[in-house]
């Protein structure tokens, strides 16, 4: 059908460029192009981006404008603004599964529009497109205007392409990159937090090596460190570097990010080297062995050196016929390299020819397919294939490096680091120039340790370009990467966000921020990450804007803190408040080991080079108060003696123990991983690499591993260095005693009790799910309940819940208070002193696994009290002042709000006033809703600052849409309206207005023996003590017959009866949220719910179910007898439904209640507060 036009507007409701000046214009344009003109320095300070490097980063981007030329640049505004409604779709496309994406699409006006997902499985997926809303613009004469295709939530992960076809016939596509909404792969080290050593793999040598350190010493690190309880090593990047004799030094200046460096390859474990002549392979280990005793003589990494014994080797291998099994693994690898290899080989040759006076890589005849180069492959061929083999050897080499750390019981192994680029005139820059921007360099603007900013001399990613090829070139160069790696570190990963751009010429202060489509380049990252089974680190330092860190973590990629720069006002940041998805390190690779920077040599070396902007006697005394902080932060914690605090010329014992007391402040915080440089373990003082010198300047990149007198220590060394086993297993042992321990508390009804009989409802899943959720997040959960039988002699009975992986058990405990026997609720109020009294013994005696929670030296730390219900605030509370922890209460609901809800009710005063109590003693009041908020400040004066919003989780594994379908009812209820209350039978929950409005419908339909079509089944047992009797109000409705009834199930159980139900009511007087609501959603059921309190947000009326607005059994019937009337349109709520349930996990609870924990100041010994 053809739709109806909106009436045009041209600028989208902007202001006409040409009423702006020209730097307004200027800006405009340059945000139009994705160019800022302002960003916030690292010191929070506005920094404003100079016309002049605006105008030459726009050039680079295609725009050639002048600063001062209005009307060109108001023509290019309209331009650049006009250019997005030419296009149909975007070029690429980004989606995150799990989550619902409007793609803007642009057509003639009024045309009619078909649009379907094309899977990477071959499926079609036809998908809808809404409506215009007054978008329409005038494009070339033609009205144009912008609808939105909607991407389904259900999409899988994977590369599919994105298809709409208008009414002239004509169809556009785009590439459809659907990611993961969140990597599953750090996991594990959320569950039980892992440690790994960070080394410079160039700079650890062995007996064997040749004059580097090699795929076989790398092998050797992993297998040292596992032995002490390591689970990665954190190599430096090993990208390719120059073919020929000058290699570069750093290895973040690679010629290619997709290929991997020659150097790494150890020559004699090469199968086909055994074949050679024992003489021939003699004169080959003898060759090596004069470059590693020429590194021993000089103490300097000598790449040039390395290299020309190398590459001869390597041409002689090459050279042994290889057996059919070896022949045949190299021509897959071809295969699954793809054409990129052959130019990156092919590259390399022309590389080579081209030293000194070479072929011109930039005519077109010597570009990849110009009739130079390929001449060249074909008349080379045999050198071409050196170099494809090479790669092939390497990445042999570091996959075994790969095997043996896993076989040495590393959980992740081999951690490769990732550059941000490669350096200009490289393979990268001949193979990609299509997508590279070869005018400009990336690299960062001042900041507190590089004041002058840096210059990577890398070319950056053309964002528009890359878009256009569907990030085919980032995706490639990552699936090289990733390939038999356990995880990847992205140094610099802000430029998945924006890159600083520096114009050829121009020195590091006159660049501008460009943004990059961080939603699509996060998505190929993580597609082919979760795919590859990697863990994603980001080096997420440097100036960036808040949000950025935000982002990233959702996606499952964690971020990177270093000890000396988790401040907060001047002091060190307690590790507590550490961010949890994170590698947590002491020291980063631009600054110096723990060792020299203890001692101020950065100041020192700085100073030499003229890299200071600031007075350098005020940054020394600001670099010695900073490490004295530190210092006194682990003291304080009982890491490091008050006197070996302050020792200015601390021998190297000392110094010792003040890297490994900072080591373990470190291993205490919650970080998933932490990093323990290979230099700290020896007590080397050398800086690796100084950022912004050059080599004439300081050696960067060539110092091997030495300790602290600068004397070489090998892989043979390391091996045997009673030094780093101290660090090692120091910082393996504080991350084991370190584990957190969080406490729950709810006295009066366990979370094992099954939901729906006596007390237990939702709240019991509530305290159970909350509980296995942060277990699965490394805390060591315990929760305290009252015992309703006989226990042990100890006071106590215990029992454990396997949450699964390597996160520690949940620890129920029923502890002996009052009756051994089920207690009334309204009387257990007096039992909460001697249940205080029980629980404060119970955590502080040697019954509890693994030793005392309470006192003690040796106690773990507590990193909250949870109370849950009024009933246990008391005792929650008492247990923080013990354990100086935070205390954070839920109240599930509150006597003032239910009484405000349901006017007939009428709670005790003990229980009002113990609840003022309560919301005044608690550090945070963890809420489930906004409406809670709001109870929460209007009835008992609680502000906002005070609460968090944690909305509850489903188990989202049970709760599915798949699944068995088993209607409890009766049998021939086919074809009615099956309605599912599932819950306590109590007139709070509402079920009697139910059983009510079944009369009302009936006598509707015809009165006694009319069908009104619905049938209701109430799934719970009687609850309180108000005495409701819905079999006898049935009969007394004369609806006996449309109501059966059936006790609590277990949780899959339930989900079935969810699944076969039609609609599950929810009539509650007053809920806080409605777990049911959200388990029935998650099964795809719509719910019916009514409109008080967290139901509001718990059921998205229109979407996910419907609201009913008033508590009468006309209200219900009226809303029932709405979804008779139209039964299509209620279950095409069904897929919202989950979609809504989906957005409800227990990990983003977990998640979102760590982090406010971490946030709460802790409470110090002594005090009650």
């Amino acid at each position: 059908m053809r739709r109806q036009a909106p009436s045009v507007e041209p600028h989208d409701g902007m202001e006409d460029p040409m009423a702006l000046e020209a730097p307004a214009l200027l800006h405009r344009l340059a945000r139009a192009h994705g160019v800022q003109p302002e960003y916030v320095g690292q010191d929070g300070s506005a920094q404003t981006v100079p016309d002049e490097a605006l105008v030459k980063v726009l050039a680079a981007l295609g725009v050639s404008v002048r600063p001062d030329g209005v009307a060109a640049l108001a023509e290019a505004v309209e331009e650049a603004e006009t250019a997005p409604w030419r296009d149909v779709l975007p070029p690429t496309v980004a989606a995150r599964s799990g989550h619902r994406l409007s793609v803007p699409c642009h057509v003639a006006a009024g045309e009619p529009v078909v649009a379907r997902v094309r899977t990477e499985d071959g499926r079609t997926l036809e998908v809808s497109v809404s409506e215009p809303v007054s978008e329409v613009r005038l494009v070339d004469g033609v009205e144009r205007e912008r609808v939105h295709v909607q991407i389904p939530a259900d999409l899988a992960p994977g590369w599919h392409r994105l298809e709409v076809t208008s009414g002239s016939g004509s169809t556009a596509s785009a590439v459809l990159v659907c990611a993961p909404t969140r990597l599953s792969t750090p996991r594990p080290f959320l569950e039980r937090r892992g440690w790994g050593a960070a080394a410079q793999g160039y700079s650890v040598t062995s007996a064997d090596s040749w004059g580097i350190g090699d795929a076989a010493d790398m092998a050797s690190l992993a297998e040292i460190v596992a032995r002490h309880g390591a689970d990665f090593l954190l190599l430096h990047p090993l990208h390719a570097v120059e073919p020929g004799p000058h290699p570069a030094d750093s290895p973040y200046s690679p010629v290619s990010r997709r290929f991997l460096s020659a150097l790494v390859v150890h020559v004699p474990s090469i199968p086909e080297f055994a074949d050679l002549p024992a003489a021939e392979q003699a004169e080959l280990r003898s060759a090596g062995a004069r470059v590693q005793a020429e590194l021993e003589r000089t103490g300097r990494i000598d790449r040039a050196a390395v290299a020309a014994v190398l590459w001869p080797a390597l041409r002689r291998v090459h050279e042994v016929p290889r057996s059919p099994e070896r022949e045949a693994a190299y021509a897959r690898f071809r295969a699954e390299a793809g054409p990129g290899l052959d130019d990156f080989a092919l590259w390399s040759v022309l590389r080579l020819d081209g030293e000194g006076t070479g072929p011109d890589l930039a005519d077109p005849a010597w570009a990849p397919g110009g009739v130079e180069a390929e001449r060249v492959r074909v008349e080379r061929a045999t050198d071409v294939d050196l170099h494809r083999w090479v790669q092939w050897i390497a990445a042999e080499q570091l996959a075994d490096v790969q095997e043996r750390a896993r076989a040495a019981g590393m959980r992740m192994g081999v951690m490769v680091d990732l550059a941000v680029g490669a350096t200009r005139e490289t393979a990268d820059a001949w193979m990609l120039g299509d997508v590279l921007v070869p005018t400009m360099s990336v690299g960062a603007p001042p900041e507190l340790f590089n004041q002058l900013g840096q210059d990577w001399s890398q070319h950056p990613w053309h964002p528009r370009r890359l878009a256009e090829t569907g990030y085919a070139a980032f995706r490639d160069m990552l699936r090289t990467v990733l390939r038999g790696a356990g995880g990847i570190r992205m140094d610099h990963v802000l430029g998945l966000f924006r890159l600083w751009w520096i114009p050829e010429g121009a020195g590091a202060t006159q660049g501008a921020y460009v943004e990059y489509d961080h939603e699509a380049m996060l998505a190929v990252l993580t597609l082919e990450a979760e795919r590859a089974g990697v863990v994603v680190v980001g080096e997420d330092l440097g100036t960036f804007e808040p949000w950025v860190q935000r982002r990233l973590a959702e996606a499952g990629v964690l971020g990177t803190s270093i000890l000396w720069f988790e401040q907060e006002d001047g002091e060190p940041t307690p590790p507590e408040r550490y961010r949890r998805l994170a590698m947590a390190a002491v020291n980063t690779h631009d600054l110096p080991p723990t060792a020299g920077y203890l001692e101020g040599v950065q100041v020192d070396l700085r100073e030499r080079l003229g890299l200071y902007t600031v007075d350098v006697a005020q940054e020394r005394r600001r670099s010695a108060e900073e490490v004295r902080a530190f210092l006194a932060a682990a003291a304080r914690r009982g890491l490091l003696a008050e006197a070996e605090v302050d020792v200015p010329d601390a021998g190297p014992e000392v110094r010792e123990r003040q890297i490994v007391a900072l080591h373990r402040l470190l291993a205490q915080a919650p970080s998933a991983l932490h990093s323990v440089a290979l230099v700290d373990a020896v007590g080397e003082r050398r800086i690796q690499n100084q950022p912004g010198t050059r080599q004439d300047q300081y050696p960067n990149w060539t110092v091997p591993l030495g300790d602290g007198a600068g004397r070489m220590v090998s892989v043979e060394d390391l091996a045997d260095s009673a030094s780093a086993a101290r660090l090692f297993d120091a910082v393996d042992a504080e991350l084991r005693a370190s584990v957190p321990v969080g406490i729950g508390v709810s006295l009066h009804t366990s979370p094992l009790a099954q939901p729906g009989r006596g007390d237990a409802g939702g709240m019991n899943v509530y305290v159970r799910q909350a509980a296995v959720a942060l277990a699965r997040r490394g805390v060591r959960m315990i929760l305290l309940t009252r015992a309703e039988e006989p226990v042990g002699p100890d006071g106590a009975r215990v029992r454990t819940l396997d949450v699964g992986g390597q996160a520690p058990p949940v620890t129920v405990v029923d502890l002996a208070a009052g009756p051994s026997a089920p207690v009334a609720k309204a009387d257990l109020a007096g039992l909460r002193d001697e249940f205080t009294r029980a629980a404060l013994d119970w955590l502080a005696s040697d019954a509890v696994p693994g030793g005392p929670v309470l006192g003690g030296a040796d106690a773990p730390p507590v990193a909250f009290v949870h109370g849950h219900y009024w009933l246990s605030g008391s005792t929650a509370a008492a247990l923080a002042r013990a354990a100086h922890a935070p205390y954070l209460q839920t109240m599930h609901t509150t006597a003032a709000a239910k009484m405000l809800e349901d006017p007939e009710l009428r709670e005790p005063a003990a229980r009002i006033e113990a609840e003022r109590g309560i919301v005044g003693q608690a550090d945070l009041l963890v809420v489930n809703s906004a409406a809670e908020v709001a109870d929460l400040r209007e009835l008992l004066d609680v502000p906002r600052a005070r609460t968090r919003v944690l909305p509850p989780g489903a188990d989202l594994e049970t709760f599915t849409p798949d699944g068995a379908a088993q209607w409890p009812g009766a049998p021939e209820d086919d074809g009615a309206l099956r309605v599912l209350f599932a819950g306590r039978v109590q007139r709070h929950k509402g079920p009697h207005l139910l059983v009510a409005a079944l009369g009302v419908l009936r006598e509707r339909a015809g009165g006694a023996g009319a069908d009104p079509g619905v049938r209701l089944h109430v799934n719970g047992a009687a609850s309180g003590d108000d005495g409701l009797d819905l079999a006898g109000l049935a009969a007394q409705e004369g609806v006996a017959d449309l109501v059966t009834f059936s006790g609590p199930v277990p949780a899959p159980a339930l989900a079935s009866q969810f699944r076969a139900a039609d609609v599950v009511a929810m009539p509650s007087a007053s809920e806080t949220y409605g777990l049911v609501a959200l388990e029935a959603q998650a099964c795809g059921t719509p719910v019916l719910a009514h409109r008080v309190g967290g139901l509001v947000y718990a059921v998205l009326d229109g979407v996910s179910g419907r609201h009913v607005t008033a508590g009468t059994p006309e209200a219900w019937a009226d809303a029932l007898a709405e979804i008779l009337a139209d039964r299509d349109a209620w279950a095409a709520l069904g897929p919202g439904a989950v979609r809504h349930a989906a957005g409800h996990s227990w990990e983003a609870y977990a998640d979102g209640l760590l982090e406010a924990v971490a946030a709460v100041p802790r409470r110090s010994p002594g005090l009650d507060a």
